[in-house]
């Protein structure tokens, strides 16, 4: 309950600042499996879909990909965060996560970054401060 009140300030604080916020194509893609094997049904899912390309400016692979493939052959996170870590990089981006392994990763590649369960409310709040 918690980490889903933190995610709700943060996404408040977002729009209240009209920040741009970058998504990877591909996350597009792993956010619909996700909902599918939550149950959801494909008109529900279709729906969040295009609220994500509405509210995200959303990047292409190719436009990560080079930058992705550094990062697995540094320091070999996930494939799928590859992805998020190099658009981090590349925009110059906080990256904001509750994925520990990410925080992790992008600790290592010193991308300025909120592990969501484990910073404080108030940390979060002055880390998204205009």
């Amino acid at each position: 309950m918690e980490t889903r009140r933190k995610i709700h300030v943060i996404l408040d604080i977002l729009r209240e600042n009209s920040f741009k916020v970058f998504y990877p194509k591909s996350g597009i893609v792993e956010a619909a499996s996700v909902l599918k094997r939550s149950g959801m049904m494909k008109e529900q899912i279709q729906n969040i879909l295009e609220s994500l390309h509405n509210t995200f400016i959303i990047i292409d692979e190719n436009i990560i990909y080079g930058k992705a493939l550094e990062i697995a052959l540094l320091t070999a996170p996930s494939g799928f965060d590859t992805y998020f870590l190099a658009l981090a990089l590349i925009t110059g981006s906080l990256l904001i996560t509750d994925d520990k392994g990410m925080a992790s990763q992008a600790e290592k590649l010193n991308i300025s970054h909120i592990l969501v369960r484990k910073t404080p409310i108030e940390e979060i709040k002055n880390k998204l401060q205009p």
